[in-house]
């Protein structure tokens, strides 16, 4: 596996090629999952091509897929940035609590 982000990472969105004007750039968003992740791997770059939370304002929600290229690191872990009814924040709280034993 050669993925650079991983489930939970707060990640900055840049802007978008024009073929992808359409997807909610310029913006903070939660790693969900890479495509291998949700599919299976198939070709080299399914590593490399995201599902994401888009955190912007009037343009909340899943959205994919994002290539790494397009991402910039800013923190691990930031599921409790998710709204609290969002399944992936859900059982991120309920390992928190697994762990705190």
């Amino acid at each position: 596996m050669t993925q650079k982000f991983f489930k939970g990472d707060l990640v900055r969105v840049g802007k978008m090629p024009n073929y992808m004007s359409h997807f909610p750039s310029e913006c903070q968003a939660i790693v969900i999952a890479t495509y291998t992740e949700k599919y299976g791997k198939s070709t080299p770059r399914d590593d490399k091509q995201y599902a994401l939370y888009i955190l912007k304002n009037g343009e909340k929600g899943e959205s994919s897929w994002y290539e790494e290229n397009q991402l910039t690191f800013i923190e691990p872990d930031r599921f409790d940035l998710l709204p609290k009814n969002n399944a992936h924040r859900k059982i991120w709280e309920a390992k928190q609590l697994r762990e705190q034993g």
